[in-house]
């Protein structure tokens, strides 16, 4: 549970005594409040939460392609993943981008991969806002 009063700062229940003791013990060897490195933490996992879930998401992607290829059943096919799992199996380019049209009205990504499995192609990558421009 979090008290907010903007004039004398907020206040947390419930903290894991192991790690605020951490984090009370690397204030003091840097000289500085327990506030600042909370503060420090918050502002450092903010910024790295977004990029890595777009890795993440980008991993799970590819892994489920490297599944597909060489499985005779998609071999020549084209294949819609987003979010870590197949979304479709189709016959040409111009399905595989409406049915990835449609799953991103439903469901937010920010990676997605369409491609002909066993055959090569040129690389595109569409990522974030390019992605939502589908």
């Amino acid at each position: 549970m979090v008290y907010l009063d903007m004039n004398k700062g907020f206040y947390l229940k419930n903290l894991d005594e192991k790690a605020y003791r951490a984090i009370k013990s690397i204030a003091a060897k840097r000289g500085v409040p327990v506030y600042r490195v909370i503060n420090e933490a918050l502002a450092l996992y903010a910024n790295l939460y977004d990029s890595l879930a777009a890795e993440t998401e980008e991993e799970a992607n590819n892994r489920v392609y490297e599944a597909l290829v060489g499985d005779p059943r998609y071999t020549g096919k084209w294949v819609v993943i987003a979010r870590g799992k197949l979304i479709s199996v189709v016959e040409s380019w111009n399905e595989a981008v409406k049915v990835l049209r449609n799953f991103l009205k439903r469901e937010k990504a920010s990676h997605g991969i369409i491609s002909k499995v066993g055959v090569e192609v040129e690389e595109i990558e569409i990522l974030g806002s390019s992605l939502e421009m589908l």
